[in-house]
Order: structure tokens, then sequence, then C-alpha cells
């Protein structure tokens, strides 16, 4: 099962997702990792695993992503839900994909711009509305600003929970 494209190999991200793979392994975009190599963990346990999986999108790119990388992306997914391993998509970029919420960053909760864009999003892809987190990215900023830290946090800390749970459920069913 080859997937060509950009990037990485799909095969490596699956094998990823199941701790095949050691953590300071170089990706080859040519070619998948074999059980030969010396960064090919053999036997895998919990800890090795992904216990959440992330993607993060811009925003303001959705529309224009290539029907290969979606595809990629899709494979990967399906995967890792065979593998009952939680999936969250990290949007960034919002204030270049609505002008109401770079003005304005409380507006991304009523933003019909940022809703129609997780709506794609989730669409494109597959991931459940409530599991696509918008976030503004931090660039020319020179101090951090509460409501841009507030969005970030909150993504990450249901990224977290959601792994923890992912672990608890492994654990339960051992």
């Amino acid at each position: 099962m080859h997937h060509g494209g950009v990037g990485i190999q799909t095969d490596d991200i699956i094998k990823l997702l199941s701790g095949y793979i050691e953590d300071d392994y170089s990706f080859n975009t040519f070619t998948p990792i074999t059980q030969e190599d010396l960064k090919y963990n053999r036997n895998p346990t919990l800890k090795d695993r992904i216990h959440c999986l992330v993607a993060v999108l811009p925003a303001n790119t959705v529309s224009m992503m290539e029907e290969v990388t979606l595809k990629q992306m899709r494979v990967v997914r399906e995967k890792a839900r065979d593998f009952g391993i939680p999936q969250v998509i990290i949007m960034t970029k919002v204030d270049e994909a609505c002008p109401l919420v770079k003005d304005n960053l409380e507006k991304i909760y009523t933003s019909k711009k940022i809703k129609q864009k997780i709506e794609e999003c989730s669409l494109k892809l597959g991931v459940p509305v409530n599991c696509i987190y918008p976030v503004r990215n931090y660039h020319e900023e020179r101090a951090t600003d509460v409501k841009m830290d507030t969005l970030i946090l909150d993504a990450l800390q249901n990224i977290a929970h959601f792994a923890n749970d992912y672990v608890e459920d492994q654990i339960d069913n051992q």
C-alpha cells in the first residue's frame, strides 16, 4: 500500500501511529521504513504508540488543499480511527481567513466565515466539527495575548484529555 504525494510516506505515518518507528528516525520521502531499519521497533508497547493524532491546518488554505494531500490525510485518519486513536485538527491563521476575527479575536465564536472553514475542514477530512479547534498564530506580536493563549491552551487541554482517555481505554482493554 504505497501512497505517493508530498512529504512523508503514508505507510510510515501508519507505522508511527502503532509505535513501530522510534523517536529519532529521519523519514525518507521516497521509501517507507523497513523492519531491517535500526529505528524500527518490532515490539511496540502502549507508551510507543500515538495517543492522539493532531493535524495543523491553516484556515486560509483549507479550500486549496490538493486532492492527493487530502487523500493521504484521509487514509491515515481512517487507520487512526480503526486503532481507536482520537483525532484533532488545530485550525491556524483564523485572522487571515476572517477580517472580523483579525480585528477582534472574540468574534471567532460567532464568525460565519470561521464556522464555514471548520465545516469545510470537517467535510474534507471526516473529523467532527467539535474536534476542530480554531486558533490564532503568534507572528508579529511582541507580547503575549490572553485571548490567543486561551484558544491555544483550550486546544492543548482537549488534546491531553483525548490522549489520556485513549490510554485509559487501552489499559482497560488489555
